[in-house]
């Protein structure tokens, strides 16, 4: 019996505590409209426990008023922007960002089921419940007035190299654009615009995704190729830094998929099976990227090294052989390397290291007097 009353306690401490935060959004919405900065402010932070409370959190009022104290916000900053005086930046493109955010949540939660005089519920022909929208027209007339504002914001934070804050302003904008229904070539300028965004903040993993989605697209300028190429390459750098062979196995292969005609991509893999392998597993990845792009020096190069390897491990496994008898081994894996060094030479002539080996093996032809 005891244990029921406890129990039965802290339901209605739970039950209050609901009560509660229902309440006090309800005295926030009235405030939501103010246009002093620091009511709004303090409208924003009043309103984070009833984000998460169980409640509350489902309740359209909680995000609408976050929204709109959002808005709110950024639009009274802006005002003083105009007017020069001192605004946080930071501040207003959070308060932008924040209000495409809690809108969006407003819009999923803005249905309220209709009913009859007696309180019975209204149905629809094909038995579904009769529902209408309370704040959704509020809500979507407020997003499409700050659509311009939000790609301002996200060009000022490139130009200002905040890119944290152009990441966040890029991402509610293609939101917002998918939600108005955009054409896609404006929807996925603003995803490649997130993932160069995110590129330059470090998050190599979040930037290669946005780049592939742009891609796919159909989006083909700012040099997405070389950057998502490059994002690529971080990310899969990380994984073989941790040993992560089958991550990384599986990452390069689906990007691959995404882009079979990408020679890095090909000699990413390459370099992942030799590291992983050895130099005789990554040689058909490394000769496919000169396939694919004979003008990839990089991949010239890693053709080069691993023959040049090869004949030097079995140099290394000989220890007591004469020249005579190393020369029929070694020497066709020489003659096979030559091409690819000569031609990352001419490709490359800035990089030094396909000279040293090229030198390096006219000296091991010389002192085994190979003619």
């Amino acid at each position: 019996m005891k244990k029921l009353i406890l129990f039965g306690a802290a339901a209605i401490m739970m039950a209050g505590s609901a009560t509660a935060q229902l309440s006090l959004v309800k005295d926030l919405a009235k405030a939501a409209g103010s246009s002093k900065l620091d009511e709004l402010q303090s409208v924003l932070t009043q309103i984070q426990p009833a984000m998460t409370n169980a409640e509350s959190a489902n309740d359209v009022l909680t995000w609408y008023t976050a929204g709109k104290a959002s808005f709110g916000l950024y639009d009274e900053m802006y005002k003083l922007k105009l007017m020069q005086q001192p605004v946080d930046n930071n501040v207003m493109v959070q308060a932008l960002t924040n209000g495409f955010n809690y809108y969006r949540k407003a819009l999923t939660l803005d249905t309220i089921v209709e009913t009859n005089k007696d309180g019975s519920i209204k149905y629809n022909k094909d038995g579904s419940k009769k529902v209408k929208t309370k704040y959704s027209k509020d809500i979507i007339n407020s997003m499409v007035g700050h659509v311009s504002d939000i790609a301002t914001a996200g060009n000022d934070c490139i130009q200002n190299e905040d890119w944290n804050g152009a990441t966040q302003a890029f991402g509610s904008y293609a939101e917002a654009l998918r939600f108005m229904n955009a054409d896609d070539t404006t929807v996925n300028e603003a995803v490649f615009f997130k993932g160069y965004s995110e590129y330059f903040a470090g998050d190599y993993a979040g930037s290669f995704n946005d780049l592939t989605i742009a891609k796919k697209g159909g989006y083909n300028m700012n040099n997405i190729d070389a950057l998502r190429t490059s994002a690529c390459a971080n990310v899969l750098q990380g994984m073989l830094d941790n040993k992560e062979y089958d991550k990384a196995n599986a990452f390069v292969d689906n990007a691959l998929a995404d882009d079979p005609n990408n020679a890095m991509l090909h000699d990413m893999k390459g370099f992942t099976k030799e590291l992983e392998e050895g130099v005789d597993a990554a040689l058909p990845y490394y000769r496919k990227a000169t396939e694919v792009d004979p003008t990839y020096a990089n991949a010239q190069y890693d053709v080069a090294r691993c023959l040049y390897l090869k004949a030097q491990a079995i140099i290394d496994s000989n220890p007591n052989a004469t020249n005579k008898e190393l020369v029929p081994k070694v020497k066709p894996i020489y003659d096979e390397a030559i091409p690819y060094l000569k031609k990352t030479m001419e490709l490359d002539p800035e990089d030094t290291k396909a000279k040293k080996v090229y030198d390096d093996i006219l000296y091991k032809f010389e002192i085994m007097g190979v003619k």
